[in-house]
């Protein structure tokens, strides 16, 4: 993983900030960034290397004004007005999509040549999220993503370490040779 996102949507804050505090710990250890979902507050207090915001949470330049410049502060969108955006009120990088169906979270697929607009329309790095697997993710890498997020396509494996070498194979081979 280059990233790691806390996502816990239904859970109290003390649990939230204890799951961070403990996640922390190991990212850290693996130099690897944490990011906390939708929660400034406990990626303040957690001392997270970052959050993530949706449309309908805070605010970007709010959560930038909030984190200052040296934490990371990424957006969801799904169109070029909304990342153009979030570009210019401080974001460092987008998560777009769904870029195909999945049933991690409740959110149309926009496809791919749509994420491809969205990448092409602004200067920083665009995560494509939903529904990414071995079999698709190198579709969204040649469409302009920087990366994929992923939940599904590791956690509901019986093995999520083949899967996840599945998935850095595909990705690699989306990639154009040197």
């Amino acid at each position: 993983a280059t990233i790691i996102q806390l996502r816990q949507k239904d859970v109290d804050s003390a649990v939230m900030l204890h799951s961070a505090r403990e996640l922390l710990a190991v990212c850290r250890a693996s130099r690897v960034p944490l990011i906390i979902n939708d929660r400034v507050d406990i990626a303040i207090a957690a001392d997270a290397d970052g959050v993530h915001v949706g449309q309908d949470d805070m605010p970007c330049a709010v959560v930038r004004r909030m984190l200052g410049p040296a934490k990371i502060v990424g957006v969801s969108v799904k169109t070029e007005v909304e990342a153009a955006a979030a570009q210019r009120d401080g974001a460092d990088y987008l998560g777009s999509g769904a870029v195909f169906p999945t049933t991690t979270k409740d959110s149309d697929a926009i496809g791919v040549e749509a994420f491809s607009r969205v990448c092409n329309s602004v200067d920083i790095p665009t995560v494509a999220i939903g529904g990414l697997t071995a079999a698709n993710c190198g579709k969204a890498m040649q469409a302009g993503a920087a990366g994929i997020a992923v939940v599904s396509a590791i956690f509901n494996k019986t093995q999520p370490d083949v899967a996840a070498r599945e998935l850095i194979e595909a990705i690699e081979a989306s990639m154009p040779a040197a």
